[in-house]
Formats: C-alpha cells, structure tokens, sequence
C-alpha cells in the first residue's frame, strides 16, 4: 500500500478477586501472602501471563484448602517458606474468546531472510553498500551470519516473522527480539539513530548510515523482556505484541499537512510506548491484544475479548468511526469499533492504506473506509459508496457465499484487497489497471467499470489449489505475493522497482517465483512493503 506520499507505502481479562477466606486466625494472616502473590509484579521483567495465571489459581487454591481444612495454627506454619512458583510457559489456560498470540514453531535449520526490490533508504537491512534495486529475491547475508552466530537465540536460530513498512524494516528473532533497519525520519526504527554517543570515542557520534541501513535491536524492548511475537509497519507507524498479549507502538502518524503524531502531544515516538485498552473493562483492567493490522496511517487491534479498536489518522473513515476535521488529534486515541447493530465480536482484523476489515465468529466480513475503487468489496453503485464511515457487511465473502468456507485473512493495498479463505483460495476487489487482481485482461471486460471491480472475485492459480493451497498473502502498494503449503510463492501486478521478485514491471496473473517442486528452498512466510518485499524461506 501507499500512503498520501507517493514515495511511501505500507502494509499490512479482568480476572475476579479471590473470595475472602473464613474468618479464621491462620486464613486472615495468610491473605496478605496469597494477594501479593496475585499481584503482577511491576519490574521490567515479566512473567508471561500464562505462568501468572497459574500462580493465581494455585493461590486460590491454597485459599480454599487452608478454609475447609482450618488446621490449629502452629507456629512453626508461619516460618515455612512459600511454595515456588512454576516456571513461566506459554500455554493459555484462561478461556479467552480469541487466544493469545504465541511464537511460531521453529525449524531447523532456522528461517532464512531474503530480500528484494528497492533498498535505496537502508530498508533491506544489507548495509550502507547495498542501496540498489535487487529484481529477485537474494539472501540476506549478515542474517546469514548472525544465524551462525547465535545471534537470533541460539547457533542456528533465524527469524520468525518480518514486515516490511514503506521504507523500513522489522524482524522478530527466534528469542523474541525486534530488529528494525531502514528510514527513520519519522522514528519508524522505534530507536535513536541521529546523535547516538559513541562509546568508544568521547565526543564523537555513531555513523548514521550504520545505525539505520544494517538491523540493530529495539533495546528498549529487550531491557522490559517484551518477548515479540508479531510486529506491523505502515509509512511510519509501528507496533508490536507480545505473547503476553501486551501492546507497544512507536513511529508517527502522518495526514495531509504532516506529521499527526501522538495523543500525548508528541510528533515522533522514538522509542516503544505502551498503549493500554481500558475502554470496555473496569479502569485499570486492560484488554489482552490477539492481533494486529497497520494500514499507511492508522492501527487495528484485536483482543482477546473480540473487541477491536482503532486509532491514528481517519481522513477517509479507516478508524471506523467519524473523527471531526479540526479535531484529527482524537483519532490517535484507541477507541472500539462496533461490527453492525448488535456489536458482533470479531476474531481477525486486517487493513489497506486507508481502508480496514474485520471478520466476525460468524465468519462474516465487515469493511470500513475508502471505497473509490470498491477495494472494501461491499459493492460502489454511486459517489455514496466511495466512503464508508462505519463496519458495513461484506455479503459476497460469507461463510454461505463461500461454500462454508469461511475468510481466514485480510490484507490492503493502496486501492485494493486480498482475502484468503480456510481451504486455501484467494479472492481479490478493487483497482485492476496494473494486474492488482490477478485475472486476464480479458475477465475485465463485461465489468461495469475497466478500472475496478467492487465485489470481491476468485483469483486463479497456475496449479491446482486444492493439491496445494494458498496458506500466506502479502499485499504491497499495487503488488501481491502469495505462498502456498509446499513453499511455492507466487507474485502479480505492478512493480515498478522490482518489488514482484521477477524481472517484469507488470503482472497480470499469478506467476511462480519460489517453485512448488525443485530448487533449494521453500517459501514461508513473505512481506511487501512500500517498494521492497521481505521473505523468509526454508531450506529444502
């Protein structure tokens, strides 16, 4: 996706108080033990939810044994040490609506990252030797190295997941840690880069071509144990989630006149800042986030409630919601979008540039947002259709359209969208003058317009895609990628700077770039960006 620059683009539990124990001796002078232990601990370094949710109920328990057993008190009780605590793990245990988000699994050898497309502003993350265009994907070589390192984990770990924002980087390592490379004018690297004191040399400063065109870590995160485990980028806003279910955001939102900034009155973030979702619970109580969608300018967040909120700029309705002209500043505060009259709880978000979606536990989509070119897929019979100020069903993407099938991700380019159901297909609405859609010129022409189509429309495959389904879609400003289970990636539409991974400017229909068969390696995971594409393969 783009963003009002044309240079940029970007992609896309209140827990209730144990009851008071019997009025005994022994019950009231071990409550204080059991309620410190409820207690989150307020260090920077955290346990994972799941371990303190663990230690509540066995705290709960020991409050119920101590009540119904009601041993004679002894003094020697009172000198026993307290129980240890188990170790932290990552297995949810509360019945949360949507789960926690949690690491992927790891392979061996590890994830490797390529790159491709436009690295003029550092964003490949190769170096200040390598701001060039690359038409295919080639291999990172300092992940390379770091993978021997140790430097992601241990020797041989590699990377998780990456995104690709318009002309940064970030990357989550398999020890949980966020990477980030590229421009950082606008604080998109959630780190400083310019004046940063040497620590070797007295007065002098770190070079910031170094800083910014080769991945450093975002300290800040790592010094709290954020352990990352998903990360979006628009132009120049960032986010990441924990497997704690807690939010970090850094960068800045960007409208017509400029930089919109923060809520707290800054311009630029430049380090990680906590965002906490209150809005629906008691005061205090904040929401677990599940997911994340970034469009150019604005964020979308899922939690474990169901509930969705958005923030930052709402230009063209994208926050789901009406933000008044002369008050753009109340959009950067996260407020809850309602999915229809009886506020549906939903269970995946996603988001173009200026446009967002959400899909309900019913299986059907909601849209949001510009619609000039029917990228929501709700239909653009008049001007009325062109933009949509609140969460509007998308009828042709239901379970019942879908033969049971049901959408099981989303994302947006500047004036298009891709839809990835359960059992591998993937539809597409929206503009199509540079291949967007993925269908033949000639599928265009009994559409009421050449330029776009409104509803969303079966985008074919080369191969069959019941033998090898569509598991992962990227989606760039007018370009598409999208891999399949046996590691085939495939790209179509437009790029102009090689961001496609194939030698072609244009592209009309899905073409192979990682073969399904053959050759050393299997695409897993991909990321367009502004004008470059991430992606992380496996070695075959």
């Amino acid at each position: 996706m783009s963003t009002d620059a044309p240079r940029r683009s970007a992609r896309a539990a209140a827990k209730p108080a144990a009851p008071p124990p019997a009025p005994k001796p022994k019950a009231k002078a071990a409550a204080p033990k059991s309620k410190t232990a409820a207690t989150k601990p307020k260090s920077k370094k955290r346990a994972s939810p799941d371990a303190e949710e663990e230690d509540e109920h066995s705290t709960k328990r020991s409050k119920s044994e101590d009540s119904e057993e009601a041993p004679a008190p002894k003094p020697k009780a009172k000198k026993e040490p307290p129980a240890k605590k188990p170790a932290p793990v990552h297995v949810q245990t509360k019945p949360y609506l949507n789960p926690l988000p949690s690491p992927p699994e790891h392979q061996r050898p590890g994830l490797q990252l390529f790159a491709w497309g436009a690295g003029n502003f550092g964003q490949f993350g190769m170096g200040p030797d390598v701001l060039c265009e690359i038409d295919k994907p080639k291999k990172h070589p300092w992940a390379e190295e770091q993978m021997t390192k140790g430097t992601f984990g241990s020797e041989g770990a590699g990377l998780e997941s990456a995104a690709a924002g318009g002309m940064h980087s970030l990357f989550i390592d398999e020890a949980g840690t966020v990477w980030s490379c590229g421009l950082n004018d606008d604080a998109a690297l959630g780190r400083d880069t310019a004046q940063v004191p040497d620590p070797e040399k007295p007065d002098a400063f770190l070079d910031v071509d170094e800083l910014t065109a080769w991945p450093h870590p975002l300290q800040s995160l790592k010094d709290e144990n954020f352990r990352a485990v998903q990360v979006v980028a628009g132009d120049s806003i960032c986010a990441a989630v924990s497997a704690e279910g807690e939010l970090r955001v850094w960068g800045s939102f960007r409208v017509n006149e400029g930089s919109l900034g923060f809520a707290s009155g800054l311009r630029h973030q430049f380090q990680p800042v906590p965002i906490n979702l209150e809005l629906s619970h008691k005061p205090g109580d904040a929401e677990k986030v599940a997911s994340l969608a970034s469009g150019g300018n604005h964020v979308i967040v899922l939690t474990t409630h169901g509930n969705i909120y958005s923030w930052g700029a709402g230009e063209q309705a994208q926050l789901g919601r009406r933000v008044l002209e002369r008050r753009k500043i109340h959009g950067t505060v996260p407020e809850k979008v309602t999915l229809g009259t009886r506020g549906r709880k939903g269970k995946i978000v996603g988001a173009g540039m200026y446009h967002s979606f959400a899909v309900d536990h019913d299986g059907e989509v909601w849209g949001w947002g510009l619609n000039t070119m029917g990228q929501l897929g709700t239909g653009h019979t008049s001007e009325n259709d062109s933009v949509v100020q609140l969460p509007k069903k998308v009828t042709g993407l239901s379970p019942k359209e879908l033969g049971g099938a049901s959408v099981v991700q989303i994302a947006g380019g500047e004036h298009h969208s891709l839809f990835l159901t359960s059992n591998g297909k993937v539809y597409a609405c929206g503009r199509s003058n540079a291949g967007q859609l993925g269908l033949p010129a000639d599928a265009m022409k009994n559409a009421p317009n050449d330029d776009f189509l409104p509803e969303p429309i079966h985008v074919p495959f080369p191969d069959d895609e019941e033998d090898d389904p569509v598991v992962y879609i990227s989606v760039g400003t007018h370009n598409n990628l999208a891999v399949t289970s046996d590691g085939a990636m495939y790209c179509w539409g437009q790029g102009t700077q090689g961001e496609l991974g194939v030698p072609d400017v244009e592209v009309r229909t899905p073409r192979v770039v990682v073969r399904r068969e053959g050759g050393s390696w299997a695409a897993v995971q991909v990321a367009c960006g502004g004008q470059h594409t991430l992606g992380l393969f496996r070695k075959k």
